[in-house]
């Protein structure tokens, strides 16, 4: 059974076993060794009961017991007491002391399972504050990373363009202009997408609630990116529901915007198909395309920022690495979630959203 009590009283109760055993031996083997001496004739009862208060022999034999056995005891508990409280406060302290260094990977170790529930507690929050520690120290250099090789480009095509301007390598024309502001454009879109997850992630991302016919949403981003959808080949197949969900507005167009945009980048020409379906878990928007699909190793790390199927894959269409992670953020924000597997009709991608069912308007709009 796990011990529940605390240090202090741990403490105390220890003190109190050491007094109690060595008054208990001390009347115990006070009695046996006058007893003893008695038997043996090394000290007699008038002796004992006289007032002379000098030690004899077997007073001394008898405080000698005691103190030997005071001491054994103490030792004893001692060493029990260090194995209980001090080893695992002083691995602690090792602990701290080497992530203050900067080694973020040690460990408090807990070699006693009996230890006070109190250190024990401590050393697992403690362990698991550093592995949180450790991730975010991790993460934030694979960031650092990230955004500096996602900014380097179009900082590097901007600098570039604008120099041969200014060294009259460039005529600043119209297409030339137009490149530039493609640029900035995409510096806007990323610095929007990783203001988004820092939110998410620090759970300050404002949603604005309200009830939003998921229908009509649908239709104006797919209006929105007709073009686009037509230049890819791909054709849009609708089933919709008009159904309403408690959502911000804002936010819902942006994970549409974010998974046509991703569908326009990486499906093949074909059908793409959107459909929405009220289940018993809640209303489901599903997106499906007739491919290539997404590799079984790869489906575990696509929600993942900044990551891509091959790097190359995504200089060619422009994509960050961040869409599909900032829709899993807003998700997670409104309780709801985002999946992928399979297509079972298309034989390509299926992006499935779950609008959670406590934000669904069950009357039709």
């Amino acid at each position: 059974m796990k011990n529940n009590i605390g240090i202090s009283r741990q403490l105390i109760i220890t003190m109190a076993k050491v007094s109690l055993l060595t008054t208990c031996f001390s009347l115990i083997f006070g009695y046996l060794t006058y007893f003893v001496a008695i038997e043996f004739k090394l000290v007699s009862l008038e002796q004992l009961n006289s007032e002379d208060w000098s030690f004899n022999f077997v007073d001394l034999t008898w405080i000698l017991l005691v103190t030997l056995f005071g001491s054994l005891t103490s030792v004893y508990l001692g060493l029990k007491l260090a194995q209980r409280f001090i080893a695992p406060l002083n691995s602690l302290a090792i602990a701290a002391r080497e992530i203050s260094l900067g080694n973020l990977s040690v460990r408090a170790q807990l070699d006693n399972p009996s230890s006070v529930a109190e250190i024990t507690k401590m050393i697992n929050d403690f362990n698991r504050m550093a592995e949180k520690l450790e991730i975010s120290v991790n993460n934030a250099s694979i960031w650092n990373a990230a955004i500096a090789h996602e900014l380097r480009t179009p900082v590097t095509i901007l600098q570039g363009r604008l120099q041969g301007v200014l060294d009259d390598i460039f005529t600043p024309d119209k297409a030339l202009l137009k490149n530039l502001l493609n640029q900035v454009e995409q510096l806007s879109f990323l610095i929007e997408d990783l203001r988004t997850l820092s939110l998410a992630d620090n759970q300050q991302l404002r949603l604005n609630l309200e009830s939003v016919c998921l229908s009509d949403v649908i239709t104006q981003s797919v209006n929105l990116l007709q073009d686009r959808f037509d230049q890819a080949k791909l054709i849009i197949e609708t089933d919709l529901s008009d159904q309403a969900c408690f959502f911000d507005r804002q936010r819902l167009e942006q994970i549409l915007i974010a998974l046509f945009e991703n569908e326009i980048r990486y499906a093949q020409a074909g059908i793409l198909r959107i459909s929405t379906q009220k289940k018993s878990e809640g209303l489901v928007l599903t997106i499906e395309d007739q491919g290539p699909g997404i590799a079984d190793q790869h489906i575990p790390f696509i929600f993942d920022a900044f990551y891509r199927l091959e790097e190359s894959r995504g200089k060619k269409n422009g994509g960050s690495g961040l869409g599909l992670s900032v829709v899993n953020a807003i998700m997670i924000a409104h309780e709801g979630r985002i999946e992928y597997s399979k297509s079972q009709a298309l034989g390509g991608s299926c992006f499935s959203i779950l609008f959670k069912p406590d934000d669904l308007n069950l009357n039709k709009i």
